[in-house]
């Protein structure tokens, strides 16, 4: 009967620990996902100081690839309830948020969840109900979207477990029989006090080795436990500082690369003038006047991003100055080979509020790009191209390089992705976010074999 006693005591804490780890496994995942879609709008958002009545607009079919990225549905409401934006047509369900969870949804508790069942079944979901702030942190929208909570991995497991303590007990229920109750009851109380210290193990615990003084069948187990907390303090410490150089490493890429954008040019242009130099040439001076113009502009870029980088690698405040665009992209054209870059203007005169460095920084990148796109043996041919309306400045950088496949256009502005061996892949990530900045947009058409444009627009009011 103690035997009984002692395997049925030690299932119930195995199993209590099996529920509570995978429970605890299922939360941070669940966590972690809604923390990354919480972020991912907040970058969509508050980053542009959106105003509550632009949520849809500044949102739009971006919700469509955030919820099918995740698996999950997505919905947004005014902050009086009222549905505004979704994956999914509403539904009688999903046209307004709940009063009750309405009227407890305020900035001290701006998290809520409810749990659910469905109907005729025994499956549960949770809807998460939150606040988003713009970026003087005001609530400016409420989110909300379900987390599913699909056990049949867990119950699976649960019962591969079982079968297998089971048929365990059967040997060790007819071998400890052979035992006397003396010994079976000290070996069990040895037992549940080991059982104890695993069930209080986790991996944010300060987990201390078991002191054990006997040598019988438990010892190696002790053993083994305590070099498993070793390996396991060594692994934890290994993975942060992992976590930190891996962090470093990409700030580190980013910052180099875009320093790299305007080195580039600048040492083609200093190499072109020095070719042509003529001290006797009548325009020498004008000639070396444009060569400075350029340089400065492009050292000043320059010394923004590291002047940056020394307040932990954060990216220039813009500086925005109400200027003529043209005498900034003029200036920006001209560290390039004149002969095959072509400026197409219908006015001299284009007024925009923006930050010149910032502006230097996307032309130059983009004219950049497509040099890189000419094929070998073809004579590059680069348009850029100026227009405006009342609203809007529209930029077209054009070439008549390789084009860009099909199969990897829906990747060209992801992070990290780039076509180059020796591309970063962050420059057309970082110009996306520098014109969204401006609550501007960029796309592209291109043609495999016949060459890319590439379009922008900033809107005159910011």
């Amino acid at each position: 009967m103690v035997e009984v006693s002692t395997i049925f005591a030690m299932g119930l804490i195995t199993f209590y620990q099996y529920i509570r780890i995978a429970e605890e496994y299922n939360n941070k995942r669940l966590g972690r996902k809604e923390q990354l879609i919480i972020e991912t709008f907040d970058y969509l958002i508050s980053s542009h100081n959106t105003k509550p009545d632009e949520i849809k607009s500044k949102i739009g079919n971006k919700i469509y690839e955030i919820s099918d990225i995740n698996n999950i549905d997505i919905n947004f409401y005014s902050l009086d309830g009222k549905y505004i934006i979704g994956n999914k047509l509403p539904n009688p369900k999903t046209d307004f948020v709940p009063k009750e969870i309405l009227k407890n949804l305020n900035v001290n508790n701006d998290r809520i969840e409810v749990n659910n069942k469905f109907p005729n079944s025994e499956d549960t979901y949770t809807s998460v109900y939150r606040y988003i702030y713009n970026n003087d942190y005001q609530p400016i929208t409420i989110i909300n979207f379900p987390f599913l909570h699909d056990e049949a991995f867990l119950r699976k497991d649960f019962y591969s477990l079982l079968y297998r303590y089971l048929i365990i007990m059967l040997i060790v229920l007819i071998v400890s029989g052979i035992f006397s109750w003396f010994f079976s009851l000290s070996l069990t109380r040895k037992i549940k006090d080991i059982a104890y210290r695993l069930r209080d193990t986790g991996a944010l615990t300060h987990n201390r080795p078991i002191l054990y003084n006997y040598i019988d069948e438990i010892s190696p187990l002790v053993k083994a436990y305590n070099i498993m907390l070793s390996k396991f303090r060594e692994q934890t410490d290994a993975l942060v500082k992992k976590e930190k150089d891996n962090a470093w490493k990409e700030m580190a890429k980013q910052v180099a690369h875009e320093i790299k954008n305007p080195l580039t040019p600048m040492r083609l242009e200093i190499q072109s003038f020095q070719m042509r130099f003529n001290p006797n040439d009548p325009q020498i001076h004008e000639k070396l006047d444009s060569l400075t113009r350029s340089l400065i502009q492009q050292i000043d870029t320059i010394s923004s991003i590291a002047g940056a980088f020394s307040n932990f690698a954060k990216m220039p405040v813009k500086k925005d100055e109400n200027l003529n665009i043209i005498q900034v992209v003029k200036v920006s054209l001209e560290i390039f080979p004149s002969q095959q870059i072509l400026l197409d203007i219908l006015e001299d005169v284009i007024l925009l509020n923006i930050d010149p460095n910032l502006l230097n920084r996307i032309l130059t990148n983009l004219i950049k790009n497509a040099f890189q796109s000419i094929p070998e043996g073809r004579t590059p041919n680069i348009i850029v191209k100026i227009r405006q309306d009342s609203r809007m400045v529209y930029f077209s950088v054009i070439d008549n390089g390789s084009g860009i496949p099909k199969e990897i256009q829906t990747k060209i502005f992801t992070p990290h992705f780039s076509t180059k061996t020796k591309g970063s892949g962050l420059g057309l990530a970082i110009i996306k976010k520098l014109i969204e900045e401006y609550n501007g947009s960029i796309t592209f058409i291109s043609e495999e074999g016949e060459g890319t444009i590439f379009k922008f627009e900033i809107p005159k009011n910011g």
